[in-house]
């Protein structure tokens, strides 16, 4: 069924977030879940952002699962850049172009290199996003 491998994916894809940020110290904002921002520090806020799914047959057997992985790296504003652009780099270190994630029969790949977005200055903090392509057949 379509939507179980978009769940499936979105584990996946969401299961290595919380390693990478875990292993940097970043508590991570998860969508639909209650999380209080830390007062001055770094924190990320993750998205799965889905395409439209693309069948590659007539029999519908074969679908192609693709979108954006977006990770925001969150910081209060006036606290400087520095480690914000360390903690960007270091998770787009950790999602390299080609990098496969196995469940089982499913392999989502990172299917072309992350991009560090543009800073986003708001009046109490500044946003540092980080985008991954992925894509899965199946």
């Amino acid at each position: 069924m379509a939507g179980d491998q978009s769940m499936r994916i979105a584990d996946l894809l969401e299961g290595r977030i919380a390693v990478i940020c875990s292993s940097l110290g970043l508590p991570v904002a998860w969508p639909n879940i209650a999380f209080t921002p830390p007062d001055s520090s770094p924190y990320g806020r993750v998205y799965v952002l889905p395409a439209q799914t693309v069948g590659q047959d007539l029999e519908g057997h074969m679908r192609t699962y693709q979108g954006i992985l977006q990770l925001n790296i969150i910081i209060p504003a006036g606290s400087g850049v520095s480690q914000a652009r360390g903690l960007a780099k270091s998770i787009a270190d950790a999602f390299q172009e080609g990098l496969p994630l196995v469940d089982g029969d499913l392999t989502v790949f990172i299917n072309g290199p992350p991009q560090i977005r543009q800073p986003i200055q708001g009046s109490i903090d500044i946003t540092h996003p980080i985008s991954m392509q992925y894509r899965a057949d199946y």
